[in-house]
């Protein structure tokens, strides 16, 4: 029978030593390595969640001083608000307050202003006369002139209380003289004067035109000039129409009375109604339109 052949290695052999000792150095190595890698990770992991954990702290911090900037702007608004309300109210009020000083001041001036021309209403402006013509004494000067000039009855009393240049500096050769003005005593007696000068149209002393005027204020001129284009037209169309103080034009047509305070009123009065003023086919079915003087 042939024998199993058993091979013995040496005990001092390299190779049997290299063959026992390689498992045992495999078996500690990889126990080693994973422990301190794992210890590396942790303390890096923890000093992420300490900087995460101071980061949110600052967050923190930093979400709360926004709330209080938040809180003090809020009530900075709400104080802001309450005292533009209060400018608000006061302005409203000064406002009111300002218009109603308009209001009484208008009406002051207005008051004032009739009172003027109230006081001016017995005056007579005259304009035309030469300068110096009056020989120093005005009054007399008038009483002789003005019954023959208006044609005026000679026992008619004309009671002049004052009279007077127009305010102004003395005119040199060859300017506009000065008009004379004169308060009369009696108010009747200045309105037979304007009317008599109405009446006669163009009066003439010596050569020169000689014009008599209400004596009225330079406001109130103003006002009652702005109808002078529509009286012209009022003229052209034969209409008669009345210029009532302080300057109120007033037409009566067809029985009906019309008042005006504004010059272009008028001026859509009589386009509507130019073709029945005048009109050679109304004036022999219709008798002419009779407006107030």
């Amino acid at each position: 029978m042939g024998k199993k052949s058993t091979r013995k290695s040496a005990p001092g052999s390299p190779t049997s030593g290299s063959s026992e000792e390689v498992p045992s150095s495999l078996s500690s190595s990889p126990r080693a390595g994973p422990s301190s890698s794992a210890e590396i990770n942790l303390k890096t992991i923890q000093t992420l969640i300490l900087q995460l954990t101071s980061d949110v702290a600052e967050v923190k911090l930093g979400i709360q001083n926004l709330q209080a900037s938040q809180d003090f702007l809020g009530t900075r608004i709400v104080e802001a608000e309450r005292w533009i309300s209060k400018i608000k109210d006061s302005a409203e009020e000064e406002t009111q307050r300002l218009l109603q000083m308009e209001q009484k001041l208008t009406t002051a001036v207005q008051r004032i202003e009739d009172l003027e021309n109230r006081s001016r209403r017995n005056n007579v402006k005259i304009v035309g006369f030469p300068e110096g013509v009056e020989g120093g004494n005005p009054i007399k000067f008038l009483q002789s002139v003005l019954p023959e000039l208006l044609d005026l009855k000679h026992d008619l009393p004309l009671q002049i209380e004052r009279a007077r240049h127009t305010l102004g500096p003395r005119p040199t050769p060859g300017q506009r003289p000065r008009a004379f003005v004169i308060k009369l005593l009696c108010f009747p007696t200045r309105e037979l004067l304007l009317k008599a000068a109405r009446d006669k149209g163009q009066l003439k002393w010596k050569q020169h035109r000689v014009y008599l005027f209400p004596d009225w204020s330079r406001d109130l001129q103003a006002k009652r000039q702005r109808f002078w284009e529509v009286r012209k037209l009022l003229r052209e169309k034969g209409v008669r129409y009345g210029l009532f103080y302080p300057a109120i034009l007033k037409i009566t047509y067809w029985g009906e009375t019309q008042s005006f305070t504004d010059p272009d009123e008028v001026k859509k009065f009589l386009t509507q109604n130019v073709g029945l003023v005048g009109d050679p086919r109304n004036s022999e079915s219709q008798s002419p339109p009779t407006v107030g003087s």
